[in-house]
């Protein structure tokens, strides 16, 4: 865990002025579009950067925003990481004001649970649950494989 706290904290994302709207943005690679800034995108564009960066993920496998249907109703899941287009990792980022709690942590599951993917990051960018689920255990973890070891 201590390198991804690390990296969270030396990694910077370039922020632009809009010259249209005067707004700060922010450049999301994997949408290849500019954002309104929100902690929320800061912190998924620092994920994403050290998905690749760090843990050696490709850049086709990672999707921001995904939409997931349960039960006649839309979500978006922030951060979807497939292995051989199946879902692998699901990161839901939250903004630092909200603090992690059961809430998040149902959400997140209720993903899981349709997805059927192996890990899950929980985040509001001060406070990190990374886990995985065995035998309807939760498992912590300090830190995702690295892409070659999957």
């Amino acid at each position: 865990m201590k390198n991804f706290y690390n990296f969270f904290l030396k990694k910077k994302i370039k922020i632009y002025k809009s010259i249209f709207n005067n707004y700060k943005t922010i450049f999301c690679i994997i949408r290849k579009k500019f954002y309104i800034f929100s902690y929320e995108e800061l912190l998924r564009q620092k994920i994403i950067l050290y998905l690749i960066l760090v843990k050696g993920y490709n850049i086709s496998n990672i999707s921001v925003e995904e939409f997931l249907y349960i039960k006649n109703q839309i979500y978006k899941i922030d951060i979807l990481v497939k292995k051989n287009n199946y879902p692998y990792i699901i990161i839901e980022c939250k903004s630092p004001k909200i603090k992690i709690n059961n809430n998040n942590l149902n959400q997140i599951l209720q993903y899981g649970n349709i997805l059927n993917n192996k890990y899950y990051l929980l985040t509001n960018s001060i406070d990190h649950i990374i886990f995985k689920i065995k035998k309807t255990k939760l498992i912590f973890i300090k830190n995702f494989p690295k892409y070659k070891d999957i």
